[in-house]
């Protein structure tokens, strides 16, 4: 069993299996007790090999077992019992997806209270949206912006674009006049992985300083919604901290999530006093990628499948970048996902940054950026050259 967790330690082995050895030990103390050494062919071999294989078996059993108390290995139900151990808390379960929402109010109420738990439903009239807290309307205001989430987990209340959450569910405020949603919905995420999660594990320990080291930041801002993917910390100033959240569908997060982060990363038995925290977006490097294939001319029938495959991988490349802060933006790692499919004699790639620079083989991305570059089109050309492939 590999992992990716720490790439850098050696994979530890409690017990080394060794079949052949087994078998060769089993035929020695076969041969002292009958005088007879079983040969290839024997029905004492395939016995004998049986067991040895059993005996393998138990000890590859061993090692998984033993690799379960290791952070770089566990899973499930161990990781969690390894997350008690440090103080991580438990694995972060689904988020649901929020939204802001505005409400407009007729003209010269006398003020109202919208209570937690206001209902609008989305435009597939399935999905519904309740406002997170209550908020008092002073008479005559005209409008509020509240913050709403999914009644419903998961990733089903995500990309309902503005607009498309009006329908309100309960009428019995008769003040709202209309309700509709100012952003995207976003932040609907499932469980957390396993992977994330043994990350969160490793750096709870720093949660534990009273000095606001980098990690304990970053542990406590991604501890606030499994939607998000990535957090990078930095000091502009003299106690201030910048954090920086990017969420798992490459997205920023909106209002909901941002106050999540904040509710994380305040108070006073986290934030040192002189820390001054603020939730910013991450700059970065925004532009387009082009892919030109050249085709062995053997696979030509197969152009479109080329294509679609190049596009498939290369997007979710872009999906790494783009999610991760800090990953450079190297061109020829694009070139080399589309040269490793079959078929592909040639792939030649161009990104070109938002105003219009053509990036030449690679662009250094600090840890306060991220690349956030979209594939535009991908097309191909067929030669005359066979692949090696080809038997003609």
């Amino acid at each position: 069993m590999s992992t990716n967790r720490f790439p850098t330690l050696p994979e530890p082995s409690l017990v080394t299996p060794d079949f052949e050895g087994d078998l060769a030990s089993l035929k020695e103390r076969y041969f002292k007790k009958t005088g007879y050494y079983p040969t290839v062919n024997d029905p004492e071999t395939v016995h004998l090999e049986a067991i040895a294989y059993s005996k393998n078996e138990v000890v590859d059993e061993i090692n998984y077992e033993s690799k379960q108390n290791l952070l770089a290995f566990a899973k499930g139900d161990r990781l969690e019992h390894l997350g008690a151990l440090v103080g991580a808390g438990e694995r972060l379960g689904e988020s649901a997806a929020s939204t802001v929402i505005e409400l407009t109010f007729t003209a010269g109420h006398a003020g109202l209270v919208i209570p937690m738990g206001y209902q609008v439903k989305a435009v597939d009239d399935e999905t519904i949206f309740e406002c997170m807290t209550d908020y008092i309307v002073d008479a005559g205001d005209a409008n509020l912006l509240a913050n709403f989430e999914c009644q419903t987990p998961g990733e089903s209340g995500n990309g309902f674009i503005a607009g498309q959450i009006s329908t309100i569910v309960d009428t019995s405020i008769a003040e709202v006049e209309s309700a509709t949603n100012v952003t995207t919905s976003q932040g609907g995420a499932q469980e957390e992985d396993d992977d994330r999660y043994a990350y969160r594990i490793w750096l709870a320990p720093s949660g534990w300083s009273s000095c606001g080291p980098y990690d304990a930041y970053e542990y406590f801002a991604l501890s606030a919604s499994s939607a998000i993917g990535s957090v990078s910390i930095w000091t502009p100033e003299p106690n201030d901290i910048s954090i920086s959240a990017i969420l798992l569908d490459g997205s920023l997060p909106e209002q909901p999530i941002i106050d999540a982060i904040y509710a994380q990363c305040s108070g006073k038995t986290r934030v040192p006093q002189g820390d001054r925290v603020t939730v910013v977006a991450p700059g970065g490097v925004d532009g387009t990628a082009t892919i030109a294939l050249q085709v062995f001319n053997d696979y030509a029938a197969l152009g479109k499948t080329i294509v679609d495959t190049a596009t498939k991988l290369v997007n979710d490349e872009l999906l790494k970048w783009r999610t991760t802060h800090g990953k450079d933006i190297v061109v020829q790692d694009l070139e080399t996902i589309c040269k490793n499919i079959e078929g592909v004699y040639y792939a030649a790639v161009t990104i070109t940054d938002s105003d219009g620079n053509v990036i030449d083989k690679k662009k250094s991305i600090s840890k306060q950026e991220r690349a956030n570059i979209t594939l535009t089109s991908v097309t191909h050309t067929v030669i005359d050259e066979l692949s090696s492939n080809n038997f003609q």
